[in-house]
C-alpha cells in the first residue's frame, strides 16, 4: 500500500525545470503518476503522486539539484513512514520514523476510512476541499486527526487514538473557505 522510498542519493534536473517551468512550476503526467515540481526558496519541490495511492512522495533538493530530503505523506496530510535527510553535499545524514509511537499504523488509518466510507483522495487534485488525514498531539497523546466533507457543506472531524485507532472525538465542524 505504501509506496517504496529509499536512502538513495538524487538530483533533481535543474536545466530541465528551468526551460520548462511556467510561473515556477512544471508538470509532469504519465499514465502512472504525476509529478509537480516547484521552485522554492532554498531549492526545488518533487511532489510524485501516484495515481492508485493514498501517499505521495516528496522530494526537496538544494538550490545546486542535490537532494535535501524525501519521504511518504498523506495525500493531504502528514508524513509517514521513514524520511531520509541529506547534507548539501549529498551524504545521508540523519533518517527519522514519523510513525513513532503510532502504533495504529497509516495503513490502519486507511482501513478505518474505507470501513467508515471516508474516500481518501488518490493522485493529484487541482484544487478542491479533500481528506485530510493529519497525525497531533492532543492533551499529550499522539491522535490522528480525519477531515471531511459530508453533506450539507460542514466538515466532520474524527479523532483517533495514535495507539490503538480507539475513536477519542466525532464532530461537525464548519467548512471556512480560505
Amino acid at each position: 500500500m505504501l509506496p517504496t522510498v529509499d536512502s538513495k542519493f538524487e538530483k533533481f534536473d535543474v536545466e530541465a525545470f528551468k526551460s520548462n517551468a511556467v510561473r515556477g512550476t512544471y508538470f509532469i503526467m504519465t499514465n502512472v503518476c504525476t509529478l509537480r515540481q516547484d521552485k522554492q526558496s532554498k531549492g526545488y519541490l518533487q511532489g510524485e503522486y501516484i495515481n492508485s495511492s493514498f501517499f505521495k512522495l516528496n522530494k526537496f533538493f538544494y538550490s545546486d539539484g542535490n537532494i535535501e530530503s524525501k519521504g511518504l505523506l498523506f495525500n493531504e496530510g502528514s508524513q509517514v513512514g521513514i524520511w531520509y535527510y541529506f547534507d548539501e553535499s549529498g551524504k545521508l545524514v540523519k533518517e527519522e520514523n514519523t510513525d513513532e509511537g503510532y502504533g495504529f499504523t497509516p495503513e490502519k488509518v486507511v482501513g478505518y476510512c474505507e470501513k467508515n466510507k471516508i474516500e481518501l483522495p488518490k493522485g493529484y487534485h487541482e484544487s478542491g476541499f479533500y481528506t485530510q488525514v493529519r497525525k497531533e498531539i492532543l492533551n499529550g497523546k499522539k491522535v490522528w486527526v480525519i477531515k471531511y466533507l459530508i453533506p450539507g457543506g460542514d466538515i466532520q472531524r474524527v479523532v483517533l487514538d495514535g495507539q490503538t485507532g480507539k475513536e477519542l472525538e466525532k464532530k461537525v465542524v464548519p467548512f471556512v473557505s480560505s
